[in-house]
């Protein structure tokens, strides 16, 4: 275990775990938290991986708030528990995440939350501990419940925190099922020890998470506005809709969750509210970037469609959208803002800041009018900057 250079003021200061630092969700958690009065301590798979630890040391306050140490979700629990020792706080965000995966995550998902899960229970240090779950731990089960029925989509469902994923393996939705599987084991090992000396422990499910990306690194809602962005791969869209939150609400989440007694022992869902259909998100974009000249499409696909491109095998993505197809999501929401006090931020302007920040990340290319337009703007702000400090002079 290699520290950071913390050794100052701030040495005094929560130090708060955060397993996979370097993941999309994470890495806000991260630096919302180094704007606080926290140190954090990261894990990382490989402290030699310069472009995965980058963005974290880039952070402001990570020069003296950060240190990152190597942990990999099957490494056992004592050496876990080197890892949590001397944490106030424990954030176990590091999951598995990819919607094509096969069983194998699910037993990497389980098995790295019972172990950090054991190793911070244990550490006497530790006063409370925040899992992040997901929503597909909560609405893959009753899904195919609520499918279009006499052509009519059903309205009527809306999802809280008291609805779980259980059979969602029999349709092989191993992402669905190593989300609900974790979770559940983390309660039963947090339920099996005394309420009297085990830390407080929350749970939050976030919806599909959206906004501006801090690194580079693919993840599933990158890889959905990438394909959305181009005509080539997106002719058409999925009558699906989808619950999303942006990322900094989800990172204000997780830190409010620290703090406030009154979520202990709670599981909360953390969705902006209403859902959104592929082609509204289509729209969005196509309102931010089409002027640029990015091909974007807002057709929507007819279901019998995407059904015969599914069973093709052709896209294996596209087996996890059909059982999305017809309903409209609903979520309630009420409770993280009763909770938490989170006043979520509009969804399109997510979506638009994400995709902005993409392209700033070098994930989606540039068109020639689109860097026309901010590298202009770029050079205003440097301008300006400039003129300012002449002043102050």
């Amino acid at each position: 275990m290699t520290a950071g250079d913390s050794h100052n003021s701030d040495d005094n200061l929560p130090l708060v775990l955060v397993t996979g630092a370097s993941g999309f969700i994470a890495l806000h958690c991260v630096k919302k938290l180094l704007e606080g009065p926290y140190r954090v301590r990261g894990t990382v798979r490989n402290k030699d991986n310069q472009k995965k630890i980058a963005p974290l040391l880039r952070l402001p306050n990570a020069s003296t708030k950060i240190e990152l140490v190597e942990a990999d979700l099957l490494q056992p629990v004592e050496k876990w528990k080197e890892v949590v020792a001397g944490c106030t706080y424990v954030l176990h965000i590091a999951s598995p995440l990819n919607l094509n995966a096969t069983e194998e995550i699910v037993a990497t998902a389980v098995q790295g939350t019972k172990a950090v899960m054991e190793a911070a229970t244990a550490c006497p240090e530790v006063k409370k501990i925040v899992l992040t779950s997901s929503c597909a731990a909560i609405n893959r089960e009753i899904l195919s419940q609520f499918t279009q029925q006499d052509g009519v989509k059903n309205k009527a469902a809306v999802f809280d925190e008291t609805f779980w994923s259980d059979i969602a393996g029999e349709k092989e939705e191993w992402y669905a099922v190593s989300k609900t599987l974790a979770e559940k084991a983390a309660w039963d090992h947090w339920n099996s020890l005394s309420e009297s000396t085990r830390p407080a422990f929350t749970v939050l499910c976030p919806s599909v998470v959206f906004g501006p990306v801090l690194s580079d690194a693919e993840h599933i809602s990158a890889s959905i506005l990438k394909r959305l962005m181009k005509r080539s791969t997106s002719l058409a869209h999925p009558k699906a809709s989808l619950s999303l939150v942006d990322v900094r609400d989800v990172a204000e989440a997780h830190v409010r969750a620290l703090e406030r007694p009154e979520t202990d022992g709670e599981r909360i869902l953390i969705t902006a509210s209403p859902s959104a259909w592929f082609a509204d998100i289509a729209r969005w974009l196509k309102k931010g970037f089409s002027r640029y000249g990015y091909g974007i499409t807002t057709w929507e696909c007819p279901n019998w469609v995407l059904k015969l491109y599914a069973a093709s095998g052709i896209d294996p993505e596209s087996k996890s959208v059909v059982s999305r197809l017809g309903p409209e999501l609903r979520f309630d929401n009420s409770k993280s803002i009763r909770l938490l006090g989170l006043e979520y931020r509009r969804m399109e302007n997510a979506v638009k800041e994400m995709m902005h920040s993409m392209i700033d990340q070098g994930m989606v290319k540039p068109t020639e009018k689109y860097k026309r337009k901010y590298q202009a703007r770029n050079a205003a702000v440097l301008a300006n900057c400039k003129k300012t400090k002449e002043r102050a002079v």
